[in-house]
């Protein structure tokens, strides 16, 4: 039984590159590649995610069509700017289980960034500061946001996942622009305000506060903590990996 697995992998996107459920299961001799690379092995079940990657899937060069084989999306953004994408009516004809980290979306499955189950989260540090400030490397300025000096800043183009984390949980209060940095927030047990750029950031399991480019300072006070969250996504992503595992075991 050949599994492998995709997202976008080779990018300075820390939450892309951490959103993988790859990264925090056993799956065996299972192998992992960016989504966009053409390379991809012949697979029996190839897991797509998670990630912002679903309307993709009908043209990534690492998608293959392999007769028989099972392909699983896994955490991804299904939510559409527009009510009818032909993008993702093809994608999701592509895929034979669905599952969208967008809690409501009734037409799928709820899984979560599996970036819920790293152990960072099991018991983060105390916080350090009143407010940070984790930010889009690639939106940020163009959304027009002035952070002041005194608010500790860290991009989602940072390093690894363990710094983003650790720079998360030094703040009593999280303000993002960054779907991630949102995410791991609330998980944090953080009071967390978010800045949306686009319509993806509203499928939460449990919702932050919300704020605009011009607000967002005097929000700051309304930042919301959501201390059940992390056991609440982690019970959802168990439930799916059942569903991943009940698939896998009817191919073999």
């Amino acid at each position: 039984m050949k599994l492998h697995f995709q997202h976008l992998r080779e990018t300075d996107n820390i939450g892309d590159r951490s959103c993988s459920p790859f990264d925090y299961f056993d799956w065996g001799d299972a192998a992992v590649s960016d989504v966009r690379n053409g390379d991809t092995p012949a697979y029996d079940v190839g897991i797509y995610g998670g990630g912002k990657i679903f309307g993709g899937l009908s043209k990534y060069a690492g998608v293959r069509r392999d007769k028989g084989a099972v392909n699983i999306a896994w955490g991804v953004g299904t939510v559409q700017s527009f009510p009818l994408s032909w993008r993702y009516m093809k994608s999701r004809r592509s895929m034979d289980l669905i599952g969208s980290r967008d809690f409501g979306d009734k037409r799928y499955t709820y899984a979560p960034c599996p970036s819920c189950m790293a152990h960072q989260f099991d018991a983060p540090d105390a916080p350090e500061h009143d407010v940070v400030f984790y930010a889009h490397g690639g939106k940020t300025a163009k959304m027009g946001l002035d952070i002041p000096d005194h608010i500790p800043v860290l991009t989602n183009e940072c390093k690894d996942l363990d710094t983003a984390l650790r720079f998360i949980s030094s703040g009593a209060t999280v303000i993002s622009n960054s779907y991630h940095g949102v995410y791991w927030g609330l998980l944090m047990g953080r009071k967390t305000l978010c800045v949306p750029f686009s319509n993806k950031f509203g499928g939460y399991r449990q919702s932050p506060h919300y704020a605009t480019p011009e607000n967002w300072q005097s929000e700051i006070k309304n930042a919301i903590a959501r201390p059940e969250m992390r056991d609440i996504v982690r019970d959802a992503t168990y439930a799916f990996k059942a569903k991943v595992d009940a698939r896998i075991a009817e191919h073999v």
